[in-house]
């Protein structure tokens, strides 16, 4: 993440190509010696992957929020604390009250298009589809955080079951996630470094 002089992140950066074969492991319990891929550490480490996560559509737990000529949703069950969604002047559940302002628009757009985990989107009525430039399917490692799952890649449950294909999707890779296999932030109260 890229911050500003604030410290509020405004953008993502993308990092070296980390090699890797062409199937690999990721870990998911935090404690693997060869992060981001999996060692086995969590057979020694009791790891418990259960997934508790709501497997239901996320249409189904959005929140609306009308600006002008806008609508904000917001999957509040996808945080992840990442902060693109506020400043060190306004929040974007208060900026989407003067979308008027096609600067104060823009904004909204640019801090939806930053969320990792696809919590807020945005569409423009009468069209109730989510206005979301597909992205080229990638998967990322945030610093001491989330993978970040870009491009619709399928990601299948512990019963064989698909969860909803999304364009933005962070999964857990602290192992402390209490919305497994998504991340929702614990990686920072947990102090999940990289480099143990």
């Amino acid at each position: 993440m890229v911050l500003n002089d604030a410290g509020h992140p405004i953008e993502w950066e993308q990092g070296p190509n980390i090699d890797h074969g062409v199937s690999y492991q990721l870990c998911r319990c935090g404690h693997s010696a060869n992060k981001p891929f999996c060692d086995w550490a969590h057979a020694s480490e009791g790891f418990d992957g259960t997934e508790t996560a709501d497997p239901s559509p996320t249409a189904n737990r959005r929140e609306a929020y009308q600006g002008n000529g806008i609508v904000l949703t917001d999957d509040k069950t996808l945080c992840v604390h990442a902060g693109f969604c506020v400043t060190e002047k306004i929040e974007v559940w208060d900026l989407i009250n003067k979308t008027a302002d096609p600067q104060a628009r823009q904004e909204v757009i640019q801090m939806v298009r930053n969320c990792p985990a696809g919590r807020l989107e945005y569409q423009t009525p009468p069209d109730d589809t989510p206005v979301e430039d597909l992205l080229p399917k990638a998967i990322g490692v945030v610093a001491d955080g989330p993978l970040f799952i870009r491009g619709k890649i399928a990601i299948e449950g512990a019963n064989g079951d698909d969860y909803e294909r999304r364009n933005r999707v962070t999964l857990c890779r602290c192992g402390a996630s209490k919305n497994k296999p998504f991340c929702d932030g614990m990686h920072a109260e947990v102090g999940f470094r990289d480099e143990d």
